[in-house]
């Protein structure tokens, strides 16, 4: 299950990066889609206390947010780091 997750995560930070940073308008839908993803996924495993998840509920809003306004490309970068190197350390993990 984690892999699985860890697999979301970095299709939703490579697709993330790819809708910001090219302008593609045709993932909007993909990336609201994950970033509500990730936003439950957040809620879901915020009960363990744990920094990754109040990490991906942020990463979620901005993502959410993105989806419908400009989004400063530090912030794109940050996130899609953080959600790459969180589904590689998933994966290798």
């Amino acid at each position: 299950m984690i892999k699985i997750l860890g697999i979301i995560d970095i299709i939703t930070a490579v697709l993330f990066w790819i809708f910001v940073v090219f302008g593609v308008r045709s993932l909007v839908e993909i990336v609201l889609l994950l970033g509500l993803f990730l936003l439950v996924k957040g809620i879901v495993f915020i009960a363990n206390l744990s920094l990754a998840s109040l990490l991906d509920i942020t990463s979620s809003i901005f993502i959410i947010y993105a989806s419908s306004n400009e989004l400063n490309i530090i912030f794109v970068i940050a996130i899609s780091f953080f959600l790459l190197q969180k589904g590689i350390f998933s994966l290798v993990g």
